[in-house]
């Protein structure tokens, strides 16, 4: 009579450590959070990007304004093209005035404590693998459901306005809009979590009504609008989960993966 064999024993989270050492540092990975001013500091590159941006696409328009690749919540480039007159150099030094000054109070607020560009690394990869699982997710709805989304331009107009669009749009609605109501509201509520949940269902609406009003207006369709809804659900989540910095760079991503997979 032959024995069964047996399963092999489970082993603890400490022998797969050992064994794995990338899971313990997986582990301290996603149980830490960067605090704000490594969150801001980790946001320059895509200020950077976005306003150099600005600067190849700018123009003036027949009724005198001044155009470029932006976002509906974008409120500084047109006020500071007008302060510049439109001379884009003087817009591109203010640029680099604004980013040193921000890098500096950064650097000097965090003087006891190191600032490293391989902070980006760990960064990008997980933004991008969020990029990657919600394109895969919401594209197999707007597949099914028979959604579509409006774009237009160049790819590299598209790359300039996802930054933008990553950026401020993650700062107004996330940061401001979601994490200060959720805040506020949380503490006439019995039970926080309701606030977070009923604050973000509210600013992912607003999220993608805002996309269908001012001059960068896109043409209003049921189905753009269900799929911005989604998409504004799922940065809420992963802005609540992980931070600011994260969120806007899966935006970032994400916009950026879609237009290009447009393209093929």
């Amino acid at each position: 009579m032959t024995e069964k064999p047996q399963p092999p024993p489970r082993r603890s989270f400490a022998e797969l450590a050992r064994t794995f050492p990338t899971v313990a540092a997986l582990r301290r990975y996603f149980a830490s959070r960067a605090d704000p001013l490594t969150q801001l500091f980790l946001l320059l590159p895509l200020f950077v990007t976005y306003h150099v941006g600005v600067v190849s696409q700018v123009e003036v328009g027949p009724d005198g304004r001044y155009q470029w690749v932006g976002n509906g919540v974008d409120f500084l480039t047109g006020t500071a093209l007008h302060l510049a007159k439109g001379n884009v150099v003087t817009y591109l030094l203010g640029a680099v005035t604004v980013t040193v000054a921000l890098l500096g109070l950064i650097l000097w607020a965090r003087r006891d404590q190191r600032l490293h560009p391989k902070l980006f690394a760990p960064l990008i990869l997980e933004s991008a693998v969020y990029a990657l699982l919600t394109a895969g997710a919401i594209g197999g709805i707007v597949d099914a459901a028979g959604l579509g989304v409006l774009d237009g331009g160049s790819l590299f107009t598209q790359v300039i306005s996802s930054c933008g669009a990553g950026l401020h749009e993650e700062l107004v609605f996330r940061l401001c809009l979601f994490h200060g109501g959720s805040y506020l509201l949380a503490k006439r509520m019995r039970r926080p979590w309701t606030a977070w949940v009923l604050v973000g269902a509210a600013t992912s609406l607003l999220f993608s009504a805002m996309h269908y009003v001012g001059p960068l207006a896109d043409r209003f369709t049921a189905s753009s609008f269900a799929f911005r809804l989604l998409l504004g659900v799922v940065f809420a989540v992963i802005y609540r989960g992980r931070g600011l910095a994260v969120a806007a760079w899966t935006h970032t991503l994400y916009d950026i993966l879609y237009f290009a997979l447009r393209r093929l």
